[in-house]
């Protein structure tokens, strides 16, 4: 079964736009993804680039085209609960750690989903730790443990292993994806990356 290396923050909408595809995608072509957590404020700053809301400020015609390359992809792969958040950007730094250390116990993916849903369909500040805390605990996960643990040495140098071992593959933002050394970025890529299995 092809792998697909995917590298990840919550912090982005195309990124949660891309885990909502995937699990469609995996099962129409028999591949997997493998969730590469990593920090996208640190792919930018050691890839010296500038997150396209700041990028882009002068070009209003560059801005509106990317809400509406985000529209189609939305309408295209029925996608019903995407909204924006207002609190946008969040520093998802605990928020990734915590990612980590769900990795740990086996409970990735149930960790992901809850996220994806509190930042991207509920609007919900989960930059704010004791909103985050709550948030967890409310959707069945084990909220003040995880982030209780998300100050371990260990996971803390985990991410930042992980960013930088994402830079020196290549990856300046999220979505990135990587088959073996073939690297793909944008949620349009999942349209292309099927001629490369």
């Amino acid at each position: 079964m092809v792998k697909i290396k995917f590298v990840y923050d919550i912090a982005s909408p195309n990124g949660y736009l891309c885990h909502k595809v995937i699990p469609d995608f995996e099962a129409k072509h028999s591949v997997k993804f493998d969730y590469f957590i990593c920090l996208l404020g640190g792919i930018h700053k050691l890839s010296n680039n500038t997150p396209p809301m700041i990028a882009y400020a002068e070009i209003p015609n560059k801005n509106s085209y990317f809400s509406k390359e985000i529209e189609r992809f939305v309408k295209f792969h029925k996608i019903e609960n995407f909204q924006m958040n207002p609190h946008f950007p969040i520093n998802t730094l605990t928020m990734q750690r915590g990612a980590l250390v769900a990795e740990e116990r086996g409970i990735l993916m149930d960790y992901i989903d809850v996220m994806a849903k509190g930042m991207w369909e509920e609007k919900i500040n989960l930059g704010d730790k004791d909103i985050l805390i709550e948030y967890l605990n409310k959707s069945g996960l084990e909220g003040s443990d995880i982030i209780e643990q998300t100050s371990n040495d260990a996971i803390k140098q985990k991410l930042i292993k992980n960013t930088e071992e994402a830079v020196a593959m290549g990856a300046f933002g999220v979505p990135t994806f990587f088959i073996d050394e073939q690297m793909f970025w944008g949620k349009e890529a999942l349209r292309e990356m099927p001629d490369y299995f």
